[in-house]
Formats: structure tokens, C-alpha cells, sequence
């Protein structure tokens, strides 16, 4: 340990050498001063200029006041795409999104069951589809030429290839998942990588330049779990490494398990991801991947099974005849339910996961239903930025609806506000918390907020042993009110970036209000 001088931290002993004492401002002298050593177990948090969102406590030291966090619900939008084409079907789904800035390119599943022998059967194998947008929200499926289409309906084509089919029926159809690779070292050529695959064949990686034209490795790259759902790759930067989520069974529950590698080839042991003290749950998909406007913070948005006994109500919610059609051949799907959650991850495994859902079945509509049968409600892989009506920025994906209905299940586009998953809350009577000390790196504050008329928000800025800075003591924070993205936070001490590099903590003061999430900027 190196020694102390003056009473100031060895942290600012490793700090460049520091200008003379008339050039620094005063607010700036009395905190060197009278910082004290911090000990090995009170390091701050690092966050440099990241943006921070809410959708954990990984900040909060203490909290108090009617204050707490508070998961938002996104707002349904229009129909994205409606499975009406031959080639894709009554179970139709598992949508990726993937967007490059201009172009937005959507992989997503073709599939049909059919019943009508009272037996559950696959009326053909599934088949990878593509369809691209230039605004995310109006889509539209190329005719690409590339497969032959000879199931249901194909008399009704102009030719058998006159569909937007990139892969054909096969055991890696079902389960077939894009992402646009990241990986500083990969080839122009793969830029555009997929898996796909089942418990018996493995998965097997997939590569494309284009997302149209896939090539395919000769043998998989991974052979545990399930197996049997959307299992999402993608390149971790933070890391250096590839990440695979994967469908798995772990003490009789549907499960998601995780395993990292550096070059797809050589893996991690399986490592089972741990929620905390949320119950247990059945999960199918798991959606997860790095936010993109905070990459070092990974959502997810895993669709949830729940299995019921049958009732005299559900077999009243719609639609009825085909609940029990489909129940005939095969008792679960008449009785057993899904739909969203919200979960968010710092290292990759463990996890805060809302039990609540974030994506909760509509309300019951016997003229069009497409809310409450096994199939509904599963959401997307992939989050993507959209304009609403107003030209204002907002977050968008996919959620599948109207399962099992030939020719009306879809896609629905769902938006949230940007980082609007999860809010620090606090009611009209008020509420506080004080975070972890941290360092950052910037000149101003920038908060995500909303307040109503009635509230606000108002933050102070405290050494890391919770004295007011002087100059950033919450009386010296203007009051804000309003409704913004991007708003700096002003005090009569200036800008806080004369603090930039010492361990501070932030006291956020909420009336009626919504912080979404804040950085240094």
C-alpha cells in the first residue's frame, strides 16, 4: 500500500500529477482535502460515461420515502406482419430483428400443425423466412428466388420459388436465430451469423453476408441442452467472447443455461442462470442480449410457461372452439399459457428478474382472439430503434399473436420509451435514495426523467461518505419538471465536471416522478 500524504487517498496519489492549487476550483481543494482513505472494500463503482439504467439495485445504497422500482409495460402498436403466405402457417414466429443503422432485416419462422386426425402433427418441416424494412415498422418479404415452396397452397404461386424462403424444411429450421456479429475480427463475408439445431443434431452455425444467403458449418459447434427453442448468440464486447443461451431442463423446469467461448469451437462448462429470490419459473425463449444503449448491461425478455389445470373459465376464454380442438389432440395446449418477462444481468448468470408480467395477454376478444392460447404472448429476439407518430425516438420489437389460426396469427410491433423498462418511482408524497459512491468521467448530468405538473426531481451531489458538496447540495440544484430524454441537471456550483475521477454519490430527491436512467456525459 502506498503511503498517505496529507490525508489524501492513495486513489489520487495514481492520478496524473495535479496543477497548482490557484488553478483548481475551491469546491474542488475542500474535497481533496478532506477525502479520507477508502478502504479495499469501499472501491467505487467505476462508471466512467456509461449510461445507467434502474432495472436493478446495483447502485442503490438506501432508500427512503415512498420510492421504489417500478417495471413499465410497453405500448402495443400496429400489426408488423401477418402470417398469410402458404409457406407460413398457424405456428409461425420466433422473430429476429437486426438493424445496421439503415436497413432492418427480420428473420423469422414459417410453420403449420394441423389436427384434424386428432393427432398434433407438423403439416411440413419449418422454413426460415426474411423480410426488411427501412423504418422498422413497415415490412415487407422480397421474393427472393431461392427455395421451392411444395406444401399447402403452392398452386397459388406464380412459381414455386415466388416466396422470401433463405432456408428450407429441415431440422435446424425451427430453431433458426440471427445476429449481425460484432466481433472486430470477423470476416465481411460473416458478418451475418445464425444457429439453429435441435437436442439430436446439435446446433449448427449458420453464416451469411447478407442475412439472404446462409451458409451452413458441416457439423455443430454445440451439443447440450434442449435445444428446443430460440437459442441467442451473440459477440460480447466487454469480454472478447461469443455468449450462447441455450434451452435446457434443470431440475424438471424449462431452463436457460449459458455457455461462453472465444471462437465458437471450445466452450465453457454450462452455467445455469440464478434470479435471486424470484421463485421458480418455466421458461422458453430467454431474449437475451446487450443493450445497446448501455451494452454493458444485458436484458432479457425470456417467454414464461405456465402450466394450469383445465377450468370451466378458460375453456370460456376465446377462442373456444379451437381451444377445444386442440385440446382433443393434445390436452396441454387447451389448458397451459404464456406470456412475457423483463429480467436484466450485469455479468451474464445472475439475474433480476420481474415476476411480474412485462408482457401481459390482452383482453378477451371473441371476434378476433389472439391473447390466451400456449403460443401467444412470446416475444421477439432483438430490440430496435423506431420513430412514433410525434417524430419522437422510441424502442420497438416483436410479440407473436393468434397462435394456432391459419392465416391470422401475426406479428405485433410493441415500443417503449428509450431505457423505459424499469424506473426509479417515487409518489406524489415523495421519496429518496442515495447511490453507491462511483467515479465517472464528463462534464454534465444527463437524466431520462418524467415528472407530472405536480412533481419533480432534484439530485446532490455527496462525497463518498455522504457529506453535500458544497456548491451541489440539493438546495442548490435547480428543480426540474417535465418529460426528457437527455436532460442536463443544473446547480449554482457549475458543472460537476470538476469532480470528474473522485468517488461521489448522487441523493436523488423524486416527487411523482420517473428516473429512467442518467449519465455523465
Amino acid at each position: 500500500m502506498k503511503q498517505k500524504r496529507n490525508n489524501v487517498s492513495p486513489w489520487i496519489l495514481d492520478r496524473p500529477a495535479m496543477p497548482h492549487f490557484n488553478r483548481i476550483p475551491v469546491v474542488l481543494i475542500a474535497l481533496l482535502l478532506q477525502t479520507p482513505t477508502i478502504s479495499a472494500d469501499e472501491v467505487p463503482i467505476r462508471l466512467d460515461g456509461r449510461r445507467e439504467l434502474f432495472v436493478d439495485t446495483h447502485l442503490i445504497e438506501t432508500k427512503a420515502g415512498a420510492i421504489e422500482l417500478k417495471l413499465h409495460h410497453p405500448r402495443p402498436r400496429e400489426v408488423a406482419l401477418r402470417f398469410d403466405r402458404p409457406w407460413e402457417g398457424n405456428t409461425s414466429g420466433y422473430p429476429t430483428v437486426m438493424h445496421d443503422g439503415e436497413v432492418y432485416r427480420m428473420i423469422y419462422r414459417g410453420h403449420r400443425m394441423i389436427w384434424d386426425s386428432g393427432k398434433l402433427l407438423m403439416a411440413n418441416s419449418p422454413v426460415v423466412c426474411y423480410a426488411e424494412s427501412t423504418d422498422g415498422i413497415h415490412w415487407n418479404r422480397p421474393e427472393l428466388n431461392i427455395v421451392k415452396w411444395q406444401g399447402k397452397d403452392r398452386d397459388k404461386l406464380s412459381s414455386p420459388t415466388s416466396n422470401n424462403i433463405v432456408w428450407g424444411g429441415s431440422p435446424y429450421s425451427g430453431t433458426f436465430v440471427s445476429f449481425e456479429d460484432k466481433n472486430p475480427a470477423c470476416k465481411p463475408t460473416e458478418q451475418f451469423k445464425a444457429v439453429g439445431g435441435n437436442h439430436k443434431v446439435g446446433l449448427h452455425l449458420f453464416t451469411s453476408q447478407d442475412a439472404i444467403h446462409w451458409t451452413k458449418s458441416e457439423g455443430p459447434i454445440f451439443l447440450e441442452g434442449a435445444l428446443d427453442s430460440m437459442n441467442t448468440l451473440f459477440w460480447d464486447s466487454l469480454r472478447d467472447r461469443y455468449v450462447l443461451y441455450f434451452r435446457t431442463v434443470r431440475n424438471g423446469l424449462r431452463s436457460i443455461d449459458m455457455v461462453h467461448s472465444k471462437d465458437l469451437k471450445l466452450w465453457s462448462s454450462p452455467k445455469p442462470l440464478t434470479y435471486g429470490d424470484s421463485p421458480p419459473q418455466q421458461m422458453y425463449t430467454n431474449g437475451i442480449a446487450p443493450y445497446y444503449r448501455a451494452p454493458h448491461i444485458m436484458l432479457g425478455f425470456p417467454t414464461r410457461y405456465t402450466a394450469r389445470s383445465i377450468t370451466t373459465k378458460l375453456l370460456l376464454i376465446p377462442p373456444v372452439s379451437l381451444r377445444k380442438e386442440l385440446g382433443d389432440a393434445y390436452p396441454r395446449i387447451a389448458s397451459d399459457l404464456s406470456d412475457g418477462l423483463f429480467m436484466a444481468t450485469r455479468n451474464g448468470h445472475e439475474f433480476h428478474r420481474w415476476d411480474e408480467a412485462f408482457i401481459r395477454p390482452g383482453r378477451e376478444t371473441p371476434s378476433a382472439p389472439s391473447n390466451w392460447m400456449y403460443g401467444d404472448n412470446y416475444q421477439g429476439y432483438g430490440l430496435f430503434p423506431t420513430l412514433d407518430e410525434n417524430g419522437l425516438e422510441e424502442i420497438s420489437f416483436l410479440v407473436s399473436h393468434g397462435y394456432w389460426q391459419e392465416y391470422k396469427s401475426y406479428l405485433r410491433r410493441y415500443s417503449i420509451r428509450p431505457d423505459g423498462f424499469v424506473s426509479l418511482q417515487a409518489k406524489f408524497d415523495g421519496g429518496e435514495v442515495v447511490t453507491k459512491a462511483f467515479t465517472f468521467t464528463g462534464k454534465n448530468l444527463e437524466i431520462n426523467y418524467s415528472t407530472s405538473a405536480a412533481g419533480s426531481v432534484r439530485i446532490e451531489v455527496q462525497d463518498h461518505e455522504g457529506t453535500p458538496v458544497s456548491g451541489f447540495a440539493l438546495t442548490d440544484c435547480e428543480e426540474l419538471i417535465g418529460n426528457k430524454l437527455d436532460q442536463t441537471v443544473s446547480w449554482k456550483g457549475g458543472s460537476p465536471n470538476q469532480l470528474a475521477g473522485m468517488p461521489i454519490k448522487l441523493r436523488i430527491v423524486l416527487k411523482d416522478a420517473d428516473l429512467y436512467s442518467f449519465r455523465f456525459k
